[in-house]
C-alpha cells in the first residue's frame, strides 16, 4: 500500500481471490477519488446505495415496520419499532 492509501485505508479484507479496501471513518468519497482508490463511477454508486438505505429506513418508519439494527453498546442485533422501542433478537 502506498503512502496516500495508508492515509485513507483502515485495512484490507480478502474475500476468496478479491481484496476489499475498507476506508477509515470520516474519509469522504472526494478524498478516495483524489487518492485514486475510488473511481467517480464507484463514488456515484456509493452515493446511490447510501440514499437507497436511507429511503428504506424512512419507508419502514412511515409504514410502521420494525427495523433491524446493530446496537454497538449491547454488541447485538435489535429490532427497533417505529415508536423507538427496542426488542433484542440476538
Amino acid at each position: 500500500m502506498g503512502d496516500e492509501e495508508k492515509k485513507v485505508i483502515k485495512h484490507v479484507v480478502k474475500i476468496d481471490n478479491m481484496e476489499v479496501k475498507v476506508a477509515k471513518k470520516r474519509v469522504t468519497s472526494a478524498k478516495l477519488i483524489e487518492s485514486g482508490i475510488l473511481s467517480p463511477d464507484d463514488a456515484d454508486m456509493d452515493k446511490r446505495a447510501r440514499q437507497a438505505v436511507s429511503n428504506a429506513k424512512r419507508k419502514a418508519k412511515v409504514c410502521k415496520k420494525p427495523l433491524a439494527v446493530y446496537d454497538k453498546n449491547k454488541k447485538a442485533p435489535v429490532l427497533v419499532d417505529s415508536d423507538g422501542k427496542q426488542v433484542n433478537i440476538g
